[in-house]
Parts: structure tokens; C-alpha cells; sequence
């Protein structure tokens, strides 16, 4: 009976191995990025409310300082398009690994395609809609409210500042609306385009 030569026997192992790898490198990595945008998903959150709280607090304890309010549609825009890019950019991680990756694995990498198989297509509007709305949007439409008068309504104002202080108000506004419009796509309420072409990562 002819034996095996040890020296072969110790390569195959190691042959079979490098077939992959070098993929369940690739996951490993790429689930540690997807935590990282979560976890800076919630960093976006928190750093919202914690902004618009020192903004509400600053302009309603101070008179004359309502102005100050107008600020907060645009630092709402800001944060909210960071965190739908953060959201996109999970998404199109989990369809590269469900799509290229999990084939190059023995026995497949099946996680992210049952997660996404158990999770409903459109999240219930009051578990995850609505508090973003409530985060981005209502703060900006409070805030913009809020200021009408301060801007519209005041006498005695010279024409140049009323005219400054209305463009930003109506900026304000179509960020507003810019902030609705990316929770909605972020929520699956309204159709985006393809998230390559979006250029949200």
C-alpha cells in the first residue's frame, strides 16, 4: 500500500483554504464597516437632537435672538442627507455580499439574505418613518413657524434685512422639504433612483 507523503498531505489543507480565503476576509471586513455606518447612524441621531435642543434653548431664552432658529433646516438637511447616505451605503454592502461575495464561500454566506427575507419591504411608518420625520422635518417646520413673524410680520424693519432674512427663510423651507423627501426614500415611501446613480455613500 502505497502512503501518502506527508508534506502533500499538509498542502492540500492549505489549498483548499486559500480558495476562500480571501472572501471571508472580505466579509469580515465588510461587516465591520456595515457597524461602523450604523453605529454612525446613531452618532447623526443623536448629535440632531442634541443640536437642535442647544438651537431651541439659546434662541427661546434669549429675546431677539428668534432669528437664530432659521439655522435649523439647513443643519437638519445636513445631518439627515449624511445619515440616509450612511443607510444607502449599508444597503448596497449587503447586495454586494448577497450578489458576489456569498457564491465565493463554501456553503454561502446566507446572513444577510435571510435578514433582509425576514425584514418587511416598507419599515411600519410609526416604528421607524415617523421618528425620523419627527427628528429632521417637524424640528425644521417648528423652527420655521416659529420665525414667520420674526421675518414676514416685524415692523420697522429696513427692506434689505427683511428681504435677507425672507430668502433664508424660504431656503430654509426647501431644505425642509429635501429633508422629507430623503427620509421618505430612506423609508422606502418613495421611489430613488439606483443608489449608484444616487451618489449617496
Amino acid at each position: 500500500m502505497c502512503r501518502s507523503d506527508p508534506a502533500l498531505a499538509d498542502d492540500q489543507p492549505t489549498a483548499a483554504a486559500d480558495g476562500h480565503e480571501g472572501p471571508l476576509a472580505e466579509f469580515s471586513a465588510l461587516r465591520q464597516e456595515l457597524q461602523e455606518r450604523i453605529k454612525g447612524q446613531q452618532q447623526l441621531l443623536s448629535l440632531q437632537l442634541t443640536v437642535a435642543a442647544a438651537i431651541f434653548g439659546f434662541a427661546v431664552s434669549r429675546p431677539g435672538m428668534g432669528a437664530l432658529l432659521l439655522i435649523m433646516p439647513f443643519t437638519s438637511y445636513l445631518l439627515c442627507g449624511r445619515l440616509v447616505a450612511q443607510h444607502f451605503a449599508t444597503m448596497r454592502i449587503a447586495d454586494y455580499i448577497i450578489a458576489e461575495l456569498s457564491d465565493r464561500v463554501p456553503g454561502a454566506l446566507a446572513w444577510e439574505e435571510w435578514l433582509r427575507r425576514r425584514q418587511p419591504r416598507n419599515p411600519h411608518v410609526l416604528g421607524f418613518t415617523l421618528p425620523l420625520l419627527l427628528t429632521f422635518v417637524a424640528t425644521s417646520v417648528f423652527a420655521l413657524g416659529w420665525t414667520v413673524g420674526h421675518v414676514f410680520l416685524r415692523d420697522h424693519v429696513a427692506t434689505a434685512p427683511r428681504i435677507g432674512l425672507a430668502v433664508v427663510w424660504v431656503l430654509g423651507l426647501a431644505a425642509t422639504v429635501l429633508s422629507a423627501v430623503l427620509v421618505l426614500q430612506m423609508a422606502g415611501r418613495i421611489s430613488v433612483r439606483s443608489w449608484e446613480q444616487s451618489r449617496l455613500s
